[in-house]
């Protein structure tokens, strides 16, 4: 017997202690279907197509280099047979060489050499929540760079919701981020945004995207809470000396290889307790400088020229310690907004005496500003240094703070590091930054005319593990279901929920409705069983989210599970090879899965990867 509930959840979003602006949208025609010019006024692009003459009535011309400005191109979709998408061609640094018009003095291709905009129908003010939605895919993986415009060209700010990874295949992507003074203004001000670009030429042998479903919509956020309740990134703090690489986000630079490398965990030699630890590098000694046929080198005065220096572990020697030569890196997955407050609470100490500053990067190594918290002085005894403080202009969109360890050349030290929180407001961080992995399952939905559900099963294993819990039935209870704009607790675990066939939670039962059966710890696996009751879902595919949440009180974290409501017979011709924990898969610091990595840290099989 069928068992739902009316969804309660449904009047407690509507009183919330905060509310938030409707959703203003700012895309025409996001599909790309449709034959008018006028209809693409939401994208443009700067690209080097071939064989187009020039319109003026639609306002589409080449530059003196060659390069097509005007609305994107719309094409039928070469993979899938009467679907339509824009297509935006990026050169390559051969074409641009044969063409003579490199756009960057050291002789490569500048990433917005190729450039495709959404042009929005109105401005998007300071402090709005802002986000993006669409499909992508490429000729060859790659990824391009997001910019904020005013109109498409006219350039505010190099960052506007980071790097998005493509791939050969078409992938939903969902990204947002909260509209800066830099953004909305311009880094000198008196402007407005009004579009995003996207960087293209980020591949020196160029490269042919495709989007479509495009959507771009902004509101005000929900309204900040008076920073009496934090949301601690460093999930793990320095708790055990094999928690580090889950989520915690530290690395290590070892000056001795100039290796990048996960940080080590020691235990102290102080208090014998797990420490994070990077080792910086002395000058060996000095000798006489020699010239380049092997003579003995003296200054004007007959004094011989001397040198510092030292051995790297692979036998060669160096002249030059940079301050940076050794770091230590806190990576978060939540970025960093100017003025909006955080929270700082380490413990460091060094061998000797010795001094640390410390820097502001997007991701390890992408150094942004000089300065984070400071300098710090250490000495051999624990100190502790606690801050609370808005985040300076500077930190717009970084991620890490880095810790210069190499101000003194005169000796090798060690130095040591424990962290109790990196906290921001609870009410500022998103969901997608608190969630440590995503999944994707398939789920069933039978036809109308079937009086019986269709089950399908959830595998928890993977889940239960990252959020490193056993508690299979409480993590159940704390069930949210996302679909298009709204999420719905879940209040009972044998609770029915009803999908719309325009993707939405609903209370009415079309097309698909679900239950949710008994869950025990014993067995880590979720049935669930669908019910199709309306003719529309009838050969779709609808995708839903189901988020679990576990932690202390309100401050929790999550794991996303992207599910497919697909056909009974299409579930079960493909059930045997659904994907639910993946291991060698990896994820970027907000969980989301990545097909290719580019320089940067990343999450594979729990534990940080660092790719070069």
């Amino acid at each position: 017997m069928k068992k739902f509930f009316t969804l309660i959840a449904l009047t407690l979003l509507s009183s919330g202690a905060f509310a938030q602006g409707k959703w203003n949208y700012l895309v025409v025609n996001g599909d790309m279907e449709g034959e008018q010019d006028p209809m693409w006024s939401s994208f443009w692009c700067h690209d080097y197509r071939q064989g187009l003459e020039f319109n003026a009535e639609s306002g589409q011309q080449y530059s003196e280099s060659g390069q097509f400005q005007g609305f994107a191109e719309i094409i039928e979709d070469p993979v899938i047979a009467g679907n339509h998408c824009a297509r935006v061609i990026a050169r390559s640094e051969a074409e641009a060489d044969e063409a003579g018009n490199k756009t960057e003095a050291n002789g490569g291709l500048a990433s917005w050499d190729c450039q495709f905009f959404i042009y929005g129908t109105d401005t998007i003010p300071e402090g709005m929540e802002l986000v993006m939605t669409l499909k992508v895919r490429a000729d060859k993986d790659g990824q391009f760079e997001t910019q904020a415009h005013w109109t498409p060209g006219d350039y505010n700010y190099w960052q506007c919701f980071g790097n998005v990874s493509v791939t050969t295949e078409w992938k939903e992507v969902e990204v947002s981020t909260k509209v800066t003074s830099n953004m909305a203004h311009g880094e000198g001000g008196g402007k407005r945004m009004q579009s995003v670009a996207f960087n293209l030429s980020t591949n020196t042998e160029g490269n042919v995207f495709y989007f479509d479903d495009v959507e771009l919509k902004w509101r005000t956020p929900k309204a900040p809470e008076d920073f009496k309740t934090w949301f601690n990134m460093l999930r793990h703090g320095t708790e055990s000396m094999d928690k580090i690489g889950n989520y915690t986000n530290f690395t290590g630079r070892d000056a001795k290889d100039g290796t990048d490398r996960p940080c080590r965990v020691v235990a102290d030699p102080v208090d014998g307790q797990p420490a994070l630890t990077v080792a910086s590098v002395g000058w060996e000694g000095e000798r006489q400088v020699v010239d380049s046929i092997g003579n003995p080198k003296f200054d004007d005065e007959g004094n011989p020229v001397m040198e510092s220096f030292f051995t790297k572990d692979d036998g060669t020697e160096k002249t030059s310690i940079d301050d940076w030569e050794a770091q230590f890196f806190v990576t978060v997955p939540h970025k960093f907004v100017p003025g909006s407050k955080y929270r700082l609470v380490m413990w460091y100490r060094s061998d000797v005496d010795g001094s640390v500053d410390t820097q502001l990067h997007t991701m390890p190594g992408n150094y942004i500003h000089y300065e984070a918290i400071g300098t710090l002085s250490t000495t051999p005894e624990w100190q502790k240094l606690e801050i609370e403080e808005p985040m300076r202009d500077q930190g717009d969109g970084c991620q890490t703070i880095a810790f210069n360890c190499n101000k003194d050349k005169n000796q090798p030290n060690n130095f040591y590091f424990r962290f109790e929180e990196f906290s921001f407001n609870s009410a500022e961080v998103s969901d997608d930054e608190a969630t440590l992995a995503t999944e994707n399952v398939m789920l069933p939905v039978p036809e109308p005319a079937k009086t019986e559900g269709a089950v399908g099963t959830i595998d928890f294993t993977n889940c239960l593990s990252t959020l490193e819990t056993e508690a299979f039935e409480v993590l159940v209870e704390n069930m949210t279901v996302r679909s298009g704009e709204e999420s719905f607790d879940k209040v009972d675990a044998t609770a029915g929920f009803y999908i719309a066939d325009n993707g939405w939670l609903s209370q009415d039962e079309t097309p698909i409705a679900f239950e949710v059966g008994d869950v025990s710890d014993d067995n880590p696996m979720m049935e669930i069983t669908t019910y199709n009751t309306g003719d529309s879902f009838v050969g779709k595919s609808i995708p839903v989210k189901f988020r679990y949440s576990y932690g202390d009180s309100n401050l929790k974290w999550f794991y996303l599970f992207n599910v497919t409501l697909v056909p009974e017979e299409t579930y079960t011709g493909i059930s045997e090879v659904k994907t639910p924990a993946q291991n060698n898969v990896m994820y970027d610091l907000m969980g989301r899965r990545i097909q290719k990595a580019v320089k940067g840290m990343y999450i594979m099989n729990g534990k940080k990867y660092f790719a070069k």
